[in-house]
């Protein structure tokens, strides 16, 4: 008897939520994401290797950025946009063979941060030496760091929404000590998936929670502590739906697509400039909004016994990341 060929799971059963994207990430993105990976489903092709191919993209798109033609630059910027696509390919396809794990997200996040290096520092070159404005030089420093903040703190809020409101399923962030307690076992997987652990999602983990503990830290800690339900899950998305719109635009997909539609009309000054004041703005808003969303979810948990009173509660044990 002819075994049954796998057959790929639907769209949207596939996707984390369309709460924590932008809407071009859940209309254009990863719908193309899907399209590829049900062409490669049934092949031997893996989510890692899917992660690699998003790599050789944005190592492509790199060198382009530096060719610096009006030719190279609309191929700087598709490639830049392709790499986007494969980086959301990957994740669904694992979630697709049931093949999702800490060690694919560290890859995951180690290509992020490969792409990123060959992609924004090499257009940024271009668009240095094709105006010289020194102007520009000046901004592409602070742009590019506090681009950085916004992906992390975008990536804990995300992963703690999901955490918190899909009860099936669940996000896939963690802790500095559940990531350290990673690094050894991360041997086993090979030289590269223990680097990427502990030299990539390490660091990152950690400079992360230091961020949300100056910005919000009621957000950081005991947030595993809070048994999740239908009640608590209500709380969360009734305070945090709103702030998780907005960073959701200051997320890596906005980046990726904005920075490559305005690669391919070589005008990535008008990219730095809505990166470093149309996307802080926006930052801005949703940072304040979190921090006022966080305090009252804490204080509906409080009311409903989720978590203990203030005056009874360690400072160590507050959370809505819950």
């Amino acid at each position: 008897m002819q075994a049954k060929k796998p057959t790929l799971p639907p769209f949207r059963s596939l996707l984390k939520s369309t709460e924590v994207e932008d809407p071009v990430n859940i209309c254009v993105h990863r719908p193309l994401a899907y399209a590829f990976v049900w062409s490669i489903f049934r092949t031997p092709i893996t989510p890692n290797g899917v992660t690699l191919m998003a790599i050789l993209a944005g190592l492509a798109s790199g060198a382009f950025f530096l060719s610096g033609t009006p030719t190279a630059m609309i191929a700087a910027g598709a490639l830049l946009w392709t790499a986007a696509i494969l980086d959301g390919a990957d994740g669904i396809l694992a979630r697709a063979k049931g093949q999702a794990s800490q060690f694919g997200r560290a890859l995951d996040g180690a290509a992020d941060v490969i792409v990123a290096v060959a992609t924004v520092f090499p257009a940024f070159a271009h668009l240095y030496f094709k105006d010289q404005n020194t102007t520009h030089l000046w901004l592409m420093g602070p742009a590019i760091g506090l681009t950085a903040v916004h992906l992390w703190l975008y990536d804990f809020y995300k992963e703690n929404y999901l955490r918190r409101t899909r009860l099936d399923r669940g996000g896939e962030g963690e802790d500095p000590e559940q990531v350290a307690r990673l690094v050894e076992s991360a041997k086993a997987k090979g030289a590269i998936t223990h680097f990427a652990v502990k030299h990539v999602l390490l660091p990152y983990v950690q400079t992360q929670q230091k961020i949300i503990r100056l910005l919000d830290p009621l957000a950081v800690v005991g947030r595993n502590d809070v048994a999740r339900n239908e009640k608590t899950a209500a709380i969360y998305r009734r305070h945090n739906q709103g702030p998780m719109r907005l960073w959701a635009i200051v997320s890596l997909a906005p980046h990726s697509y904005l920075m490559a539609i305005c690669a391919m009309c070589d005008r990535l000054d008008v990219y730095l400039y809505l990166r470093l004041f149309g996307m802080n703005a926006i930052f801005l808003v949703a940072a304040l909004w979190q921090r006022r969303a966080t305090r009252a979810t804490v204080d509906d948990l409080r009311d409903i016994g989720a978590l203990p009173p203030e005056d009874s509660a360690p400072s160590e044990t507050l959370a809505t990341g819950v």
